[in-house]
């Protein structure tokens, strides 16, 4: 019945230590906290390398999206200018047909237009003409007159390339805002 408790994390070789009284580490302890430290160290170089790469070698471009061309909106004789202006009409227009908004675009022409193509033919011209809504810089148009109840634009679509498009546009009234009768676009 006499079993001591001097056995596994209970034995101590002849007397009990004080705490702080400093003592040799044994071979085992130094092998295991050398481990710990080449880890750790292995571990700061693969963070600072993934850090250096990303910040020397994997940049992403910024995409740009084009400038729109706002002078049309001062008005001539000093008033408030048209809100619905043909030329911010247009840009908004060509600026969905850009982002392959369809529906959007499409809903930009009058209903005479409309009667003479459906959203589908839309669609395929737009696609079809893909590439002169590729790689815009910017919108201008700044030439615009209004009548009664029509209108016309015309300006150009600058592409970063350094390359523009022509544009022409007429436009009807309907209701109260301005619609795309008939629009050209001519790649110079």
């Amino acid at each position: 019945m006499g079993r001591s408790l001097k056995t596994g994390f209970f034995r101590w070789r002849g007397r009990a230590r004080p705490l702080d009284e400093a003592t040799e580490p044994r071979s085992y302890d130094r092998r295991f906290y050398a481990g710990v430290l080449l880890s750790a160290t292995l571990l700061i170089v693969v963070v600072i390398g993934f850090v250096v790469y990303r910040t020397a070698f994997y940049k992403e471009a910024p995409r740009s999206e084009p400038t729109f061309d706002l002078s049309s909106l001062a008005a001539s004789n000093g008033g408030l200018p048209d809100p619905l202006n043909p030329c911010v009409v247009l840009q908004e227009h060509l600026e969905a047909t850009r982002r392959k908004s369809y529906r959007k675009a499409y809903d930009y022409l009058c209903q005479g237009l409309k009667r003479e193509g459906s959203l589908a033919d839309f669609i395929l011209n737009a696609q079809v003409n893909s590439l002169l809504f590729n790689d815009i810089e910017a919108y201008r148009f700044r030439d615009y007159q209004t009548g009664a109840g029509s209108a016309s634009a015309s300006g150009y679509v600058v592409y970063k390339s350094g390359g523009r498009s022509r544009v022409e546009a007429t436009f009807a009234r309907e209701g109260d805002r301005w619609k795309i009768a008939l629009i050209t676009v001519i790649y110079q």
